[in-house]
């Protein structure tokens, strides 16, 4: 039953967290996405079942889909401090680097 949990609720939970954390460092989501491979590697050669390995695939997909959703965000975020830029400043080269970046 321990096993079970660990499994389907605890350690998704953490690569979840540590994906956002290494993707606000890293800003890659391929590289968080083979972080995670390789530490799970790892851990299944370590414990030595077949489950886990399993796993260890399911977990490096949920790491780059979870990578790839905060760079959106990250992104998207950017652009709208980008946009206001516009409104806070009166001096043209401004807005016209302003304009550059979208």
């Amino acid at each position: 039953m321990m096993n079970l949990l660990l499994i389907f609720f605890a350690l998704p939970l953490a690569t979840i967290v540590f994906s956002i954390a290494l993707q606000r460092i890293l800003d890659n989501p391929i590289l968080v996405a083979s972080i995670i491979f390789s530490i799970f590697l790892i851990v299944t050669f370590v414990v030595g079942d077949l489950n886990l390995l399993i796993a260890t695939i399911i977990y490096t997909i949920l790491s780059f889909i979870t990578a790839i959703i905060v760079k959106y965000i990250d992104e998207r975020n950017n652009n709208e401090d980008n946009e206001n830029c516009n409104n806070n400043g009166n001096n043209t080269n401004q807005q016209n680097q302003c304009r550059r970046m979208r």
